[in-house]
């Protein structure tokens, strides 16, 4: 098939491209901006790949990019992935996140205008985030849910969402959400709490830091999946026949951020002493954040394969390699 990837060289979508492209599909990378700002991607993979530049707050550009395209399938992965930059940047967050999904389904709707039978499936990689307090404390969110954010990034998710949604009713539009929990593995950068603690860590195996690990609140409890599942599970949902309108990405078991920090102590094998960083505490935080995968399961016969045990020790080889190079 031929299929459009935005958000291309994020740490997501690079681990897509590998699945794509693995399993003989043509790629159309769809970058902010050419050449991409990163990549962990071999070159030989790279060469493989049609790169395109389009700002998802740029409708003309994106026309053009879908236009020129006409993709079989769009996995929308573009947009603002990091709490903290959103907390930073509401209003922009808001803007890109619903705004350039928005944008996204006018530039898919308009092509069909000129070309009837032009109906591409489109996933959009939504955020556990966007459930906020809408669980009893402790218990796993299932898709039923109300969507009731706490914060400034779950906002622009659970709005990015519902746009989504509304294209798919409105317009015939087969959108579906994935609501991804975290997602985590090499390649993956900061402000991400596995990404910081593994830096941290490696400055300090390789003498570069002194023995201090700036953190925030170890108490809480997420639910980690290692990335190469959770772009295995995007995969199996466009596959279905008749999807839902929305699915969980999780690994339903929730781990201690404090336990993540162990194994990442324990993989540089250093001792360091733990210093609570009130700039890293979320406000409002949920205490127990946990996805119920279940219709993913039942649907696709989805389930992990990797440890997130063994998944984060390997994030804080890749980093540990990065900083000696």
């Amino acid at each position: 098939m031929k299929i459009l990837v935005t958000g291309a060289d994020g740490f997501v979508g690079e681990h897509l491209l590998v699945r794509l492209l693995e399993h003989g599909h043509e790629v159309i990378a769809s970058t902010r901006s050419l050449p991409p700002t990163r990549s962990t991607l071999e070159p030989s993979d790279v060469a493989r790949l049609d790169w395109k530049a389009a700002d998802l707050t740029d409708h003309d550009a994106l026309f053009r990019l879908v236009a020129a395209a006409r993709p079989d399938q769009i996995y929308h992965l573009a947009g603002f992935a990091s709490g903290e930059l959103a907390r930073q940047m509401s209003a922009e967050a808001l803007r890109v996140n619903a705004g350039g999904t928005v944008n996204l389904c006018e530039a898919v709707s308009l092509v069909q205008s000129e070309y009837p039978d032009f109906n591409p499936r489109i996933l959009v990689m939504g955020s556990g985030d966007a459930y906020g307090d809408a669980a009893r404390q402790g218990e796993p969110f299932v898709e039923d849910l109300p969507l009731r954010p706490v914060s400034p990034y779950g906002l622009s998710k659970a709005c990015q969402e519902l746009a989504a949604h509304t294209y798919r009713r409105a317009r015939g539009m087969q959108t579906l959400v994935a609501r991804c929990f975290a997602l985590v593995g090499r390649g993956q950068l900061g402000p991400f709490v596995v990404p910081e603690f593994c830096r941290q860590a490696a400055e300090i195996a390789a003498g570069a830091r002194e023995p201090l690990m700036q953190v925030g609140n170890l108490d809480v409890e997420r639910d980690f999946l290692d990335v190469r599942d959770g772009v295995e599970a995007f995969c199996r949902l466009m596959d279905l026949p008749d999807p839902d309108p929305s699915y969980n990405v999780a690994s339903g078991q929730p781990v201690r951020i404090g336990t993540l920090l162990d194994w990442i102590l324990e993989a540089a094998g250093v001792e360091a002493e733990i210093q609570v960083d009130p700039a890293r505490v979320r406000p409002a935080e949920v205490q127990r954040s946990t996805g119920d995968a279940t219709r993913l399961r039942d649907q696709t016969g989805w389930a992990p394969k990797r440890s997130i045990e063994d998944t984060v020790k390997d994030a804080y080889e890749w980093w540990l390699r990065r900083l000696k190079h």
